[in-house]
């Protein structure tokens, strides 16, 4: 029997709304549950701009097909400001997420435990 994975904050719909659309099934629970943590400490609504990729769409953008979001637990969060910046970083860092990119426009997430650890990196491109 497959276990239905749940939210306290995210919604189906939020997830249909991704690039590229997604579900909720496809997510991790211990990811969410981290992720609902993370919106109680920030304080602040969380808009998930990409969540689960496929290794099939991963490739078709001219990536390896490896990254955290396959996994199922990586997310990238619209952030569009330096104090909503500061508000995820800091409850990111106090819930002892390890794997943090950090662009103009959004922050990506991981817990994966496959990839580098303690590592934040930025995106100069985007």
């Amino acid at each position: 029997m497959h276990v239905m994975i749940t939210s306290k904050y995210f919604t189906e719909k939020e997830f249909n709304r991704c690039t590229p659309s997604c579900s909720l099934q496809d997510m991790s629970q211990e990811f969410m549950n981290k992720l609902d943590q993370l919106r109680e400490l920030s304080g602040i609504p969380l808009v998930i701009n990409s969540a689960f990729r496929s290794v099939q769409y991963e490739k078709s953008k001219k990536r390896n097909g490896t990254s955290a979001h396959v996994l199922g637990v990586a997310i990238d969060i619209r952030c569009n400001d330096s104090q909503n910046r500061f508000k995820v970083l800091k409850g990111a860092l106090k819930l002892g997420f390890k794997r943090i990119g950090v662009a103009s426009s959004f922050i990506h997430l991981d817990i994966s435990k496959s990839h580098a650890q303690n590592v934040i990196w930025t995106y100069y491109f985007i």
